[in-house]
C-alpha cells in the first residue's frame, strides 16, 4: 500500500519533488532528508531543525560499520550532556522496545477486541521497537517522530530486524500529515509527557484512526510514588510546576525542561478536552522481563504494586499514585 501524504498545516492534497513535498495551497515547503520526508512545523524542542540534521549525518557515517546496539551506545557518547547512568538506563529501555510492543499490543486486543485493519500508525516511534512488534501483524506500518535523528536509529534497528518496508516520517505529533480515518491501531507510548499540546496530539490521533479502530496511550503517573522516570528523582511530580526544574538540578545537576507528566485527573481532562468518548484507563502490570531495570528498593515496590493490584477493592488508590496509565480509546 502506498501511503499518502496531506499538509499537516491545511490536509491539502502534495505535491511531490525530487527532494520535497508541496502544499499549492499553503505554499509550504517539505524536504526529504536522507530519504526521511520532514514534515514537521516546528522542532523539536531539545534542538534546532538543522542541528538535528546534522546529528542524524553523525549517525549515518557509522550506520553501516556499527551494529543497532553500538549506534545508540555512539548517539550517547555525542550527547554528553546526558549523565552516564541515565544513557545506561536508556539504552536499556531501548533494547526492551520490541518486548513492551508485543505485549501492549496483546493488551489492546484484549481490551478492544481483534483490530480491524491493516494499516497502523506509531506516534514518537523513538527507536522503532514497537515498530518491529507492530509488523508482525499488521501489513502497513509507519513510524513518526519529531526527533530526526532517532528516525536514523530507527531506521537501522528495523533493517537488523528484516523490516524493509516500514515507513518512517519526520513530523509533530500535533500536526500528522496523514488523510483521516486511515489507521485500524496508532499507538503514542511515553509520548504525551513530552508534548506542548497534549490535547492536540490525542485529537491528531483519534483522528487518524479508522472506523472501529483504537488509539493506545502509555504516560507515566506525575502523582507517582516511584522516581520520576526521566530523571530518576523521587517527589517531582508533587511539586508545583515552577520548582520542579530547581529541583531536579539540585539533586541531579540536570534541567527537568519539556516534560509535563500527568496525573489521573490531568489525563481524564486531556482526553475528554480532546473528544475521546469510548476509552479506558488501566493500571499495566510491570512485566517480570523490564525488572532488571529498577534498583532493589524499586523492585520491592514494584512487587507490592502487583500484590495491591491483585485486590480489586484496594486496587482504585493506585490511580493516584501507581507508576504509570495504559489508555485504549476506540473510534465509532
Amino acid at each position: 500500500m502506498t501511503l499518502p501524504f496531506v499538509c499537516p498545516l491545511c490536509k491539502g492534497a502534495l505535491t511531490v519533488g525530487p527532494q520535497e513535498y508541496c502544499c499549492p495551497a499553503c505554499e509550504r515547503r517539505y524536504p526529504v532528508v536522507l530519504g526521511i520526508p520532514d514534515f514537521r512545523v516546528f522542532p523539536d524542542p531539545w534542538i534546532e531543525i538543522e542541528d538535528d540534521w546534522a546529528k542524524a549525518e553523525r549517525l549515518m557515517a557509522h550506520f553501516d560499520t556499527l551494529s543497532f546496539e553500538e549506534l545508540v551506545r555512539y548517539y550517547w557518547l555525542i550527547t554528553p550532556n546526558t549523565p552516564p547512568d541515565l544513557a545506561a538506563r536508556y539504552l536499556r529501555h531501548v533494547l526492551g522496545g520490541v518486548d513492551r510492543g508485543i505485549a501492549s499490543l496483546a493488551e489492546v486486543e484484549q481490551l478492544s477486541g481483534p483490530f480491524t485493519g491493516e494499516q497502523f500508525l506509531e506516534l514518537g516511534c523513538g527507536t522503532g521497537g514497537f515498530l518491529i512488534a507492530a509488523r508482525r501483524r499488521f501489513s502497513t506500518v509507519v513510524g513518526c517522530d519529531i526527533a530526526f535523528r532517532w528516525l536514523v536509529l530507527a531506521r537501522k534497528r528495523l533493517l537488523e530486524a528484516g523490516c524493509h518496508d516500514v515507513t518512517l516520517v519526520c513530523c509533530c505529533g500535533e500536526y500528522l500529515p496523514f488523510p483521516d480515518h486511515r489507521f485500524a491501531l496508532v499507538v503514542a507510548s511515553d509520548v504525551i509527557e513530552h508534548t506542548s499540546d497534549q490535547v492536540g496530539l490525542v485529537r491528531q490521533g483519534l483522528r487518524a484512526l479508522a472506523p472501529g479502530g483504537s488509539l493506545f496511550l502509555a504516560t507515566p503517573n506525575r502523582l507517582s510514588l516511584a522516581p520520576e522516570p526521566h530523571v530518576r528523582v523521587w517527589g517531582v511530580g508533587w511539586l508545583p510546576a515552577r520548582l520542579r526544574s530547581p529541583y531536579v538540578r539540585l539533586v541531579r545537576g540536570i534541567p527537568y525542561q519539556h516534560i509535563r507528566t500527568l496525573s489521573y485527573f490531568d489525563l481524564r481532562r486531556v482526553l475528554r478536552e480532546a473528544g475521546a468518548r469510548h476509552l479506558t484507563i488501566t493500571l499495566p502490570h510491570i512485566p517480570e522481563r523490564e525488572l532488571f531495570r529498577y534498583n532493589p528498593w524499586e523492585r520491592a515496590l514494584i512487587q507490592l504494586y502487583h500484590r495491591v493490584l491483585a485486590v480489586p477493592g484496594l486496587r482504585w488508590p493506585l490511580y493516584l499514585v501507581g507508576p504509570l496509565f495504559h489508555v485504549v480509546c476506540r473510534a465509532e
